[in-house]
């Protein structure tokens, strides 16, 4: 049997592999703005991705604005005394439909600008490498 001598145990050397601009591109896993320009598949999943997550909120922002605005003349109509209330003067019906309605939409309008910035930012760290750190 053949002697290991310690000079042959030296560890393996990294190799640099260089490719020119016009060679074989290399494949990736990590997806990339060039995925959205050159219309990869990888890019339509992230599109398709990014545009599933803003209509489910467009959704839910406009189930909790249709919620508000319903459930109070759906309460006027069971409940025909609340109809008949007057503050001030003013019936009740008036002044919460024509005020109170108003604070609601802006906190909505609000929470759907909050999300939906979130969501870009979430998506641009995800395709932008230059924003995500090197793992050198």
């Amino acid at each position: 049997m053949e002697e290991i001598k310690p000079a042959q145990l030296r560890p393996a050397q990294r190799q640099l592999v260089v490719w020119r601009g016009d060679g074989v591109p290399v494949q990736h896993d990590i997806p990339g703005p060039g995925d959205l320009r050159d219309d990869t598949k990888a890019g339509r999943l992230l599109i398709g991705s990014l545009m599933r997550a803003q209509l489910g909120l467009s959704l839910l922002c406009l189930m909790i604005a249709l919620t508000v605005t319903i459930s109070f003349p759906l309460v006027t109509a069971l409940v025909p005394a609340v109809g008949r209330m007057r503050v001030a003067g003013l019936p009740l019906t008036l002044i919460v439909l024509g005020f109170a309605f108003y604070p609601v939409f802006l906190a909505v309008g609000w929470f759907y600008h909050r999300q939906a910035r979130q969501l870009e930012a979430r998506f641009t760290d995800l395709v932008n490498p230059a924003s995500r750190p090197r793992d050198d």
